[in-house]
Parts: C-alpha cells; sequence; structure tokens
C-alpha cells in the first residue's frame, strides 16, 4: 500500500529500549481519501496498521514483515477533516526474530481511536 505523504511525524519519543510514542499529523488532501469514503473521508484501518509498521521500521531501522494481526480494535472513526493528529503509543518485545507489538493510538485530546496486538517478522 502506498500511503506516502498520508502523514507527516510531528513528534516521536523513545521512552524506553521497547517502547515508542509518536504523533502524526494526516494530510486530509491525500488519495486515500477520495475513494475511503468521497464526501465522508475515512482513514482505512490497514493504513494505520501500515502506519505503524512504518513508524516501527523507522525507530528500529530495519524491515517488518506483518505476520500475525493477533487482535485489533477501533474504536473511533478518523476523519481527517475533524482530527488530522494521531497518537500512537508502541510497546514491542523482540523474541527471536519476531517483533510483538501492543498498540494504543489516541486522538490528541486522549479520545481512544485504535488499540490491539500484532506481530511482525524482522527481515
Amino acid at each position: 500500500m502506498d500511503i506516502s505523504e498520508l502523514y507527516t511525524v510531528t513528534n516521536t519519543i523513545k521512552s524506553d529500549s521497547e517502547t515508542v510514542s509518536a504523533q502524526v499529523e494526516l494530510n486530509a488532501n491525500h488519495a486515500i481519501f477520495k475513494g475511503h469514503f468521497p464526501l465522508h473521508p475515512v482513514l482505512p484501518g490497514v493504513a494505520v496498521i501500515e502506519m505503524v509498521k512504518e513508524l516501527l521500521e523507522s525507530h528500529l531501522r530495519n524491515k517488518l514483515l506483518l505476520q500475525i494481526v493477533t487482535r485489533i480494535k477501533f474504536a473511533k472513526l478518523v476523519n481527517p477533516e475533524e482530527h488530522n493528529t494521531l497518537c500512537f503509543q508502541l510497546n514491542f518485545q523482540a523474541e527471536n526474530d519476531l517483533l510483538k507489538v501492543k498498540i494504543n493510538s489516541t486522538f490528541v485530546d486522549g479520545t481512544p481511536v485504535m488499540n490491539g496486538s500484532i506481530v511482525f517478522l524482522k527481515k
């Protein structure tokens, strides 16, 4: 999925060796919103998962491949015209070639957007 120019990382904090916090600003004019959905733009869930992957790849300086989506719960739709900033808290643990990740995402005001658990393969 090409999500280049969909978002810009505006703040990243490395809390410790297994935690990353990041804030991203969405580009409400990105083409993804024209098809999902016209007149009612909503950030696709798969794009959020791709953002998590890219944030971790940047932090770890390692390519990742999605292996398992253990659990994902979307609590709110993300309309970039209403909320264009997302906050991510990523807690991860490496086990051999696998990276187990717990995700919490909110709007700036703390409203939950998404949480879940994903496993990536380190390439």
